[in-house]
């Protein structure tokens, strides 16, 4: 009964004299809205405003109860007409902040939560909200501003460690991120997410030993994660635990098929494992479900490489490059190929453009030479020879003497 008795309690010094038909409305929509019955508690509330015009608590709790129906507009006006009728009640303020936010309109949420700052300055979640909304701003350095704030006011307030935790661990302040977990975690030892998001500040600060501790402690309290199975692999795998790596990523996948982390993750244990093939259908499964992801298109081609399937590898590196075209390494290994197969042109094109994505490169001026060589293009064999041997490759050396002199 918190809620009925904060309705009550919160509007007590701002009621006066009140018909007692609109009471007893008001009373049958606290109850209803603290049974999540929110369309029952609108009819209610409405007809408390019917009898009452001014009736603030019936106002205020018809809001609350269309922001459970997700009625946020609907609740904004509600709102408002509360702060119309008694401009300093706090909670209207704030509450009007949370349904702003929700619509994304970030700046007039910060307002409204400044406004509730400003009528209650011990406004602890107050301040964490506006700390949220400006960290989806990517102003971290702000957020961390506000969640101090609000531990400043309450030092118990788990909800603004953790918070705090996850803006420095995008600023990538991982001990600070992690010393507000850890916080966050003393205060409320069921917080799953607290030691989810340590795990990731760990992982990032090379503490793969305290990684996988967490993300083990985070799936004892949420089996469902499937995030944390994934994670502990990777975890796993950095501390030479494949067996346990490979037996996470499987259970990731298990729990949510369309985890294309997962797949991609045991077709890279699969790959260093030498099962080629397994690896194959692992980043073919990825690659349908997020087919923009470069990296793999990459990794797949080295696993056709390693079959022998020359002509399908470099396929999957030309599908590398078309979705990111500075991936280097997806250049060579497709001129590397093309050499192979004696089809020099494509590997001059595959070293030019390596040349644009590395200007400074020494063996692909070199590489680019030979090809041009064997083609017998000797008017651009000297220049690409000169430039690799001021970048410094050793064997630029010898061929100038060899061909251009």
């Amino acid at each position: 009964m918190k809620k009925a008795l904060f309705f009550i309690a919160g509007f007590a010094a701002i009621v006066s004299c009140k018909n007692e038909g609109s009471k007893i409305y008001e009373i049958n929509g606290t109850e209803k809205y603290n049974h999540q019955n929110y369309k029952g508690a609108i009819a209610d509330y409405t007809e408390a405003i019917k009898i009452e015009p001014n009736d603030t608590v019936a106002y205020y709790g018809r809001a609350n109860a269309k922001f459970g129906l997700h009625d946020y507009k609907g609740a904004i006006a509600d709102y408002t007409k509360v702060l119309d009728m008694d401009a300093r009640y706090a909670p209207a303020y704030e509450r009007r902040g949370d349904a702003k936010a929700a619509i994304d309109d970030d700046s007039n949420a910060v307002i409204d939560y400044s406004l509730a700052i400003q009528m209650n300055p011990k406004a602890a979640d107050a301040y964490v909200k506006m700390g949220n909304v400006v960290a989806k701003q990517q102003n971290d350095t702000g957020a961390i501003s506000d969640y101090g704030k609000a531990i400043e006011i309450d030092a118990k307030n788990s909800g603004a460690y953790y918070a705090r935790g996850v803006a420095k661990n995008r600023l990538e302040d991982y001990k600070g991120a992690i010393a507000d977990y850890a916080r966050a975690i003393d205060l409320n030892p069921k917080n799953t997410d607290a030691y989810y998001h340590r795990g990731l500040a760990r992982f990032d600060n090379g503490d793969y030993g305290g990684a996988t501790t967490d993300f083990s402690k985070a799936i004892e309290l949420n089996p469902e994660n499937a995030n944390a199975y994934l994670n502990r692999g990777l975890s796993r795998a950095k501390n030479r635990d494949f067996k346990g790596a490979y037996d996470d990523y499987s259970k990731a996948i298990s729990m949510d098929p369309k985890n294309d982390g997962a797949y991609v993750s045991r077709g890279n244990a699969k790959l260093a494992g030498g099962d080629n093939k397994g690896a194959i259908d692992d980043y073919t499964q990825a690659i349908s479900i997020s087919p923009k992801h470069a990296q793999v298109y990459y990794s797949r081609g080295l696993a056709k490489s390693k079959l022998g399937d020359s002509n399908g590898a470099i396929a999957d590196y030309e599908r590398a490059v078309r979705v990111n075209p500075r991936l280097a390494a997806a250049y060579y290994e497709s001129a590397r190929l093309r050499v192979a197969v004696e089809d020099y042109k494509g590997a001059i094109e595959d070293y030019t453009h390596i040349i644009e994505i590395r200007p400074n490169d020494a063996d692909a001026y070199y590489n680019r030479a030979m090809e041009n060589y064997l083609l017998g293009h000797r008017e651009n064999v000297c220049a690409d020879l000169k430039r690799a041997k001021e970048l410094g490759n050793m064997n630029a050396f010898k061929k100038i003497k060899d061909l251009c002199q």
